[in-house]
């Protein structure tokens, strides 16, 4: 194949053009990824400001455990559970793909997104739950550092509320080790559930890569670590540039 005309070789695996396994898998991965990874950042930082402006207290206590949860239990133990409660609980049949069936084909509709919401979410919520954990766990523990800051203090002596001197002053800069973590999570977030889509039949970028690999297709798993490669390099750009947005020290230093 030739890269700069989109041209990455012929899969022997899937039978097809490898800019095709791509195109298929990489959008709605991409797409799968982004709702886990918006839903963990948001969700965590908020429980991470909570338990951190609550410590020792019943809340901190019980965010801690849930974090704690989320960082030891794996993905794939998660899965299974999932899975037999389903069927052998609740005899839930639509389990496993993106879509059922007749709804494969189809143009989109509401029916169809509905469709999509009922197979999808036992991996959202898997990711979710260990992304949240993670960002939890940090942002607590960051807060609470930043709270005995020297300039926490002066903000606090001048008048400020306790709620403008956390989301003002405290919480920005307790953001940068988590703003920093998105420059690798991206590559992270297209493979990181590898076992999850695997035990829910998800034709997703992980799945391929662990199947291109087992065969030897080679032009499969080169073109994937490729995009994995770019992906990296592009998470890296975008940590950087909220990162400027967030600290003015950082501005301040690039004007200067």
């Amino acid at each position: 194949g030739i890269i700069t005309r989109g041209d990455f070789g012929y899969s022997l695996y899937y039978n097809k053009p490898v800019a095709d396994v791509v195109g298929e898998r990489l959008p709605r991965t991409l797409l799968l990824a982004l709702v886990c990874h918006l839903l963990a950042s948001v969700l965590g930082i908020t429980f991470g400001i909570w338990a951190a402006t609550r410590q020792y207290s019943w809340i901190d206590s019980t965010l801690s455990a849930i974090s704690f949860l989320g960082m030891t239990v794996p993905r794939f133990l998660m899965a299974l559970i999932i899975v037999y409660l389903l069927v052998f609980q609740l005899n839930v049949s639509e389990i496993g793909s993106f879509f059922s069936p007749e709804y494969g084909g189809a143009p989109w509709s509401w029916a169809k997104f509905v469709d999509l919401v009922k197979h999808v979410w036992p991996v959202v919520a898997i990711a979710t739950f260990g992304g949240l954990a993670y960002n939890m766990r940090v942002m607590r523990g960051n807060l609470l550092d930043t709270l005995n800051a020297q300039y926490v203090e002066t903000a606090k002596a001048k008048g400020l509320t306790g709620g403008a001197v956390v989301m003002r002053h405290a919480v920005p800069n307790a953001l940068h080790p988590l703003v920093m973590y998105q420059g690798v999570v991206l590559p992270y977030m297209l493979t990181g559930e590898i076992e999850t889509a695997i035990i829910f039949a998800l034709p997703t970028v992980g799945p391929a890569i662990v199947g291109s690999m087992a065969v030897g297709d080679v032009y499969v798993t080169a073109t994937f670590m490729m995009v994995l490669s770019a992906t990296l390099i592009v998470g890296n750009i975008i940590a950087d540039m909220l990162l400027v947005l967030l600290d003015p020290r950082i501005r301040q230093y690039g004007e200067g």
